[in-house]
């Protein structure tokens, strides 16, 4: 993944948890530009016209729109064929996980309890995300949370 100048889309209607995410988005990738949106009717307005993004995060519950309802109206009308979408939630309900896998979710994180994790977290999903393209990513990768793979 090019890091040098990164657009971020984040849509979160907890306004601590975006400004969280963002901390450790711009912890690890100093360059990146996060835009903030409260809810998946907003995100996709500003998806279609304002914003191309090179990652978007999305909050599983949200009002209006949630997470899983704007990652399949991205999917369906195609919007962002080539962007990593990401779920972020505190839900680990194994129904949401695999809704997210079958509309092309990149991740889905599990916000943890603490921001020092949520930088591993951020960390393990940008390397993740550097991956060679033709290279699949496996199963196991795909739900990242608190101590689901080693830490250095």
């Amino acid at each position: 993944m090019n890091t040098s100048s990164i657009n971020i889309l984040i849509a979160d209607d907890d306004k601590e948890d975006a400004l969280l995410l963002t901390e450790a988005l711009q912890d690890v990738l100093p360059s990146c530009k996060c835009i903030h949106t409260i809810d998946g009717i907003t995100a996709l307005r500003c998806i279609k016209n304002d914003v191309t993004p090179d990652i978007v995060f999305l909050d599983l519950n949200m009002p209006l729109k949630n997470g899983i309802h704007c990652l399949k109206d991205i999917h369906h009308l195609d919007l962002l064929p080539d962007t990593p979408i990401i779920i972020y939630s505190t839900s680990h309900n194994m129904k949401d996980i695999k809704v997210a896998d079958e509309y092309g979710a990149a991740f889905y994180i599990v916000k943890p309890s603490s921001f020092n994790e949520l930088n591993k977290i951020i960390s393990r999903a940008v390397e993740l995300l550097g991956r060679p393209s033709g290279e699949r990513l496996k199963k196991s990768d795909f739900v990242l949370r608190e101590k689901t793979f080693n830490y250095s």
